[in-house]
């Protein structure tokens, strides 16, 4: 019964946003936005729902690209589906069912959703994995782009519409139904502890730091498209500048983190072994700042590699603008 009424509420407060599953992430921020008094848990899915959109547009973006047969990044697309089987269908989805396994047996009313969406993430996570493959195959030759594109469309599309229809009708209706008790012990469950994503967490992991920079730079060509229209040398100048900011950003996180971690384990043996504090500290220093210069090491010799590839691309544009050019 609660259901049913949180649900009817929901659909009334939201009868105006009603319409088409939209294709573009401004679209979908504006048309399910988060009630600042839910729950902390669905705001922060609400907030990853924000990310995973993300990746879909820029994903968007390169099928249309490779429709209108023009140069693309086909890593990039690589890591764009690869992310998405790596933690939307590995963390956020099972977090989702185990939050909607909960809602249901408080309110017997939410099991049908509970099915569907479940139902939704299996279709998702098989889906996601055989578009994975079929970008491995358009990538080898084995596939065409044609294929590929309405491959893709159509995961973009599936996921587009299960996440409007959690925002929409799902989301609203779980936090009428669970209480604050509810919700602290879902918290305290240990399989919902958030696990740090890839691309969006503090730290973006090597494999996707690609992606990320497409991301940022899609995001900024957002806003420059009606003012830039091909800049290919200012466009390399600030992708540079964003492999060094990420890579200055991950060296000050990793540097900070090792501070409270010296900081910590050394009260932790003056508690325990006053009298061999000083050597002890000394020698866990020691381990601590080889760690710590062994992942600055590894995060700028990354930046470095992405610096030539940034150039190898900028040459690559180059050419290509060249090349078109020329009389026939």
């Amino acid at each position: 019964m609660a259901a049913s009424q949180a649900r009817s509420a929901s659909a009334k407060s939201r009868s105006k946003t009603s319409g088409p599953v939209p294709m573009d992430l401004q679209a979908f921020a504006d048309q399910y936005q988060s009630d600042v008094s839910e729950a902390p848990m669905l705001v922060a899915l609400r907030a990853e729902h924000r990310h995973i959109a993300s990746v879909l547009a820029l994903l968007s973006d390169h099928l249309n690209a490779i429709e209108r047969s023009e140069l693309v990044d086909t890593h990039v697309i690589y890591e764009i589906m690869d992310y998405m089987v790596t933690w939307p269908d590995r963390f956020h989805h099972p977090r989702e069912d185990l939050i909607y396994s909960y809602a249901a047996d408080v309110d017997k009313g939410l099991a049908e959703d509970r099915r569907r969406l479940e139902q939704d993430h299996d279709h998702l996570l098989r889906n996601g994995r055989d578009l994975l493959q079929a970008v491995e195959d358009w990538r080898r030759g084995e596939l065409g782009g044609s294929k590929l594109v309405r491959l893709g469309r159509e995961y973009v599309q599936a996921s587009y519409g299960h996440m409007s229809f959690e925002e929409q009708e799902v989301f609203p209706v779980i936090d009428a139904v669970l209480s604050h008790a509810d919700w602290r012990e879902l918290s305290a469950d240990d399989q919902l502890k958030p696990v740090g994503d890839p691309v969006f967490g503090r730290r973006v992991q090597r494999e996707f730091r690609n992606m990320a920079r497409k991301l940022r730079r899609s995001l900024r060509r957002g806003v420059e498209r009606q003012a830039v229209a091909e800049w290919v040398s200012i466009e390399s100048l600030f992708e540079a500048y964003e492999v060094l900011s990420m890579a200055n950003q991950s060296g000050r996180t990793i540097t900070r983190d090792q501070f409270v971690t010296g900081l910590r384990e050394a009260s932790y043996i003056v508690l325990d072994e006053p009298l061999k504090a000083p050597f002890l500290c000394a020698a866990n220093n020691m381990r601590l700042t080889l760690d710590w210069f062994d992942d600055l090491q590894s995060v700028y010799r990354d930046a470095v590699s992405d610096l030539l590839r940034v150039n190898r691309e900028r040459k690559d544009r180059l050419r290509l603008l060249r090349r078109a050019g020329r009389p026939g």
